[in-house]
């Protein structure tokens, strides 16, 4: 309760005067006058109660005026709390850990600065001020090398050797760098320690509360601007996947930014020169509430084999890198088809036919070349029959041997084949079963009942957007087909046909498979292409379907599309036949050898391991320029969402952490902290109160007189 200290010490030798009214009461003291009265029995008690209350009286008010006088010499010595915080405290050997974030976010701009300019200014003022004295070591969002930790070194060596701060991938949040720097203060052994964060604190850098660290001073150097003026594009996809030079696709642009504020956006599709080759109009981003939007923009791509799909805003705000995105695709290259023709099924031959090649070859652009034969083509890539017989032992070696090196077959089995399934030879019902979902199911033949074809696997890439509404999947009727038994293994069930009036003893069957067989893929139709089955040849998703299936899959793509700092790894088919060692080319045009190395699943492949620069890295053979995979490397899209989080969620709150906004503000409050803090007011309010109780009983002194006493004074003074 009472202060540790005065600011006016040498006011304290007046105590002794506290004893002054003491010392004139006892000098001024009257004596009871004598009177002389004939009889004085009936007042000497009177006299005697009298002195009693008058005794009382004047004790009472020697130590209400010793008290105030003592408490107006405390006063004047200024009473203070000395806190004795240690922030300043010199003579002691400090250390200290500056954790600056420097991730892409920080290049926001805040009054035309950058926020990672502001802290590199802030860093250097540290070292120039409170830190100069200390034994300093900085940690970034990027890990160093890990033969080279982050160390304690002087302030002085550190500003000597001090280049300006740059943006970093990070794959790992800052809260993971603040902990390392406990880590090492905690080894130090010195008599101070301060723990300094530079950040604009987003959510995602502190996914967590960081723990208490009581045996250093924390600083929390907040740089978030309160309303950011902001919006990122953080994502360009194309939709379908896997594109086709001159059928439509969509561009699907994702935007993050301010809540409620409308971005103008665009989408260009660029050569890999760098010619542009279409762009689409201007629509409107109207983000939502939680600040997000997603964009629709539809394209014909063009027939070349690298493309840059590109999204732009068309206007600028205080983040600039991310106002632009752009997607690296490779077209696919031109397949060879060979169509194995079918007398018995002319019209479903036909309608295969046509939806594999609608132009019958007059399309230079077109991505396949159909070629109708009796056998499959030695330079084909893709084999299409319509069964309505099972094939002989010679024609299932030569398709199984097809799709093992690689090759891809498409049939359709007519309903009612399965019949005979029983009847072939066990070599080759045990050859059709490398090729087939299972075994067909004799016993459970289709009838004529309606059925509507659904999605099997919501997540596969080759129904990416047919199962919209506007494609009418649930139009396509079925009346017959090939009932399988339950798929097993390397089989994926694609669509399955639904009773379209369910009954009794009705349910879904598979109706279309894919089968992983060796290197290649074999995709089975349970029914024919023909109206007597289906309306399946005649429907719009028909031709879409076919040509997708015919087509390189999105993942044998030679593009790539990563984050800054991640690994570029080349590996599959594109490095078969490959020795030796491969070059890498980065978007500044500087070459990198890479040898090849296995990866954790035993795969062989070529990897660079961190891409550092944004832009087109090339990988290609030493020997000549013509690439082998483009990868497209892309600034991190989740920089761009700036949630923030609270100092207090960072660390929780305590006498040794500090959040401010700026090196002023930090020393500002380190001054207070260490000013005295003044604890007069309770004494002056007791004082105060003392003179109070003094001058009332000083003006009510008559109060304490006998009533007679009282009287025959009152009547005297009449």
């Amino acid at each position: 309760m009472f202060p540790q200290s005065f600011l006016f010490g040498s006011a304290l030798l007046a105590l002794p005067l506290v004893g002054l009214p003491v010392l004139l009461h006892l000098l001024f003291r009257r004596k009871s006058p004598v009177m002389l009265f004939s009889t004085i029995r009936f007042i000497k008690a009177s006299i005697q109660r009298t002195a009693a209350r008058k005794r009382v009286q004047r004790w009472t008010l020697l130590a209400c005026r010793a008290l105030a006088l003592l408490l107006l010499i405390l006063v004047a010595a200024q009473p203070a709390k000395m806190l004795a915080s240690g922030w300043n405290q010199a003579g002691r050997s400090l250390n200290a850990a500056i954790v600056i974030d420097t991730s892409y976010s920080m290049l926001l701009k805040d009054q035309q600065i950058t926020l990672l300019a502001h802290a590199d200014g802030m860093a250097q003022d540290l070292l120039r001020g409170q830190l100069k004295n200390a034994k300093v070591a900085l940690f970034t969002s990027h890990p160093p090398p890990v033969d080279s930790p982050e160390r304690l070194v002087s302030a002085a060596d550190l500003l000597s050797q001090w280049s300006p701060l740059h943006p970093q991938p990070s794959a790992r949040p800052l809260a993971d760098h603040v902990g390392a720097a406990i880590e090492l203060l905690k080894q130090q052994p010195s008599d101070d320690k301060w723990l300094i964060v530079i950040s604009d604190f987003q959510k995602k850098e502190f996914p967590r509360q960081l723990a208490a660290f009581p045996e250093a001073h924390v600083v929390l150097l907040d740089l978030h601007p309160e309303s950011p003026d902001s919006a990122g594009i953080t994502g360009v996809a194309l939709d379908p996947p896997q594109p086709t030079a001159g059928i439509g696709a969509d561009v699907v642009v994702d935007v993050t930014g301010t809540p409620k504020r409308p971005r103008p956006l665009s989408v260009s599709v660029d050569a890999f020169d760098g010619s542009k080759l279409l762009e689409t109009p201007t629509q409107m981003a109207g983000l939502d509430a939680s600040g997000h939007a997603r964009l629709r923009f539809p394209v014909r791509l063009p027939s070349r084999q690298w493309l840059l799909v590109r999204a732009a805003f068309a206007d600028d705000d205080d983040m600039t890198w991310d106002n632009t995105r752009q997607r690296l695709i490779e077209m696919p290259p031109r397949q060879i088809v060979s169509v194995i023709s079918n007398a018995a099924e002319p019209t479903a031959t036909r309608f295969v036919t046509l939806a594999l090649d609608p132009m019958s070859g007059k399309a230079q652009a077109w991505p396949l070349i159909c070629r109708e034969g009796a056998e499959v083509a030695p330079d084909a890539n893709v084999a299409v029959m319509l069964l309505d017989t099972w094939p002989d032992a010679a024609r299932l070696a030569t398709l199984r041997n097809f799709v093992r090196n690689g090759g891809k077959l498409i049939w359709f089995l007519r309903p009612g084949i399965e019949q005979s399934w029983l009847a072939l030879s066990p070599d080759v019902r045990a050859q059709l079963e490398e090729l087939l979902p299972s075994d067909p199911l004799a016993a459970e033949t289709s009838d004529e009942t309606p059925n509507t074809l659904g999605v099997a696997s919501v997540q596969e890439p080759l129904l990416s957007g047919f199962t919209d509404k506007s494609f009418g999947l649930d139009t396509i009727s079925v009346l017959r087909f090939v009932p399988f038994a339950i798929a097993q293994g390397p089989v994926t069930q694609l669509l399955t046909a639904f009773p379209a009036d369910p009954r009794p003893g009705t349910h879904p069957h598979g109706f279309l498979y894919r089968r992983e067989s060796g290197q290649g893929t074999v995709y089975t139709f349970a029914t024919l292409p023909d109206s007597q089955y289906t309306n399946l040849p005649t429907h719009p998703l028909f031709l879409p379907l076919l040509v997708r299936m015919a087509l390189r899959p999105p993942a044998e793509s030679d593009a790539g599309n990563i984050e800054i700092g991640q690994p570029i790894v080349l590996a599959g088919k594109a490095i078969d036949g490959i020795r030796g060692e491969l070059q890498i080319t980065d978007p500044q045009g500087a070459e990198s050898a890479v040898s090849a190395s296995t990866l954790p699943d035993g795969r062989s492949a070529f990897v660079f391991p961190s891409a550092d620069l944004p832009g087109l890295y090339r990988w290609h053979k030493p020997s000549s320029d013509a690439p082998i995979e483009l990868v497209n490397v892309q600034l991190p899209a989740s920089e761009s969402d700036l949630v923030y989080a609270h100092p207090d969620d960072v660390m929780e709150p305590g006498d040794n952490v500090v959040a401010v906004h700026s090196v002023q503000d930090l020393q500002t409050h380190v001054g207070a902290l260490n000013e005295p803090e003044p604890h007069w007011s309770p004494i002056v309010a007791v004082l105060l109160m003392l003179l109070c109780v003094e001058a009332f009983m000083a003006s009510t002194s008559k109060l304490w007189k006998t009533p007679a006493l009282r009287t025959e004074h009152e009547a005297g003074r009449s």
